[in-house]
């Protein structure tokens, strides 16, 4: 039996992709897992430093976990109309003054950095602290990920831009934004397989996987939280296929590049 750390977010897309595999309905074969919950951010720092075996990272994190991790052709977050939003408290974006960013190496840090395209002020903080500083101070602005698009506008925050329609209207590629690592001594065929099933089992006993996300989003609405699954579980979620692998190969290059021509 192979025990294994697994590393998601609570988010509902997250949850209802790996929802087969955390309530043991599909065939495990020799693995167990032990499930760790934690934001993008802690994901992130978890899999650079090699603690888990299998995590959701950051695509913009990628580069930082190579040496000790392969990525899964599924199970991750690609798509389109999909991005990070650069919101403000007052409806007045200052490029001068500081920005509000859900981690480092999140790709909603370097979508900022490829939309403004010159460094900036940035202070970083978990995406739920951030959004509750972005509704509570006066001039404050940052970055929103997750399922805090749909709740902008209800909760009196103004779009600045939209950095995914950004991305896609200057690359014309879908959005990478989170990919399933996993270490490089394991087999990835098998545990490919197993997210593919556990994404399958989810679609098929849809209200048992509705279910578990709701008690892991306890503060959202039913509404918020289907519209989370329908937006980031995509067809990119089972097969990233090879326009998904040509949209994250551009990505990855992009990145190589903005860092080496702008040192961020």
């Amino acid at each position: 039996m192979h025990r294994l750390s697994l590393g998601i977010s609570p988010c509902p897309n997250d949850v209802f992709i790996f929802s087969g595999i955390i309530l043991k309905q599909v065939e495990l074969g020799d693995f167990a897992f032990d499930i760790d919950y934690q934001d993008v951010e802690t994901l992130n720092h978890l899999a650079s430093s090699g603690t888990l075996d299998i995590a959701k990272i950051s695509y913009a994190n990628v580069k930082n976990c190579s040496d000790q991790y392969d990525i899964l052709s599924c199970g991750g977050a690609l798509g389109r109309g999909v991005g990070p939003l650069l919101l403000t408290h007052d409806g007045h974006f200052d490029p001068a003054v500081e920005v509000l960013i859900p981690g480092e190496f999140t790709t909603a840090n370097f979508l900022f950095d490829f939309y403004l395209g010159r460094k900036a002020r940035k202070r970083f903080l978990p995406f739920d602290t951030l959004y509750e500083e972005l509704c509570s101070v006066s001039g404050s602005q940052g970055v929103v990920i997750h399922e805090k698009r749909f709740t902008y506008e209800k909760d009196g925050l103004h779009l600045e831009a939209d950095l995914g329609t950004y991305w896609e209207s200057q690359t014309g590629f879908a959005i990478p934004l989170g990919a399933i690592a996993v270490r490089k001594t394991l087999d990835r065929a098998p545990l490919e397989s197993l997210v593919q099933s556990s994404i399958d089992w989810a679609y098929t006993h849809y209200e048992d996987a509705f279910k578990l996300c709701r008690q892991y989003a306890q503060d959202l609405n039913d509404g918020v939280i289907e519209s989370h699954i329908k937006l980031y579980v995509n067809e990119y979620s089972r097969s990233l296929g090879a326009e998904g692998e040509s949209a994250v190969a551009y990505f990855l290059e992009k990145q190589r590049q903005l860092n080496a021509s702008t040192g961020f």
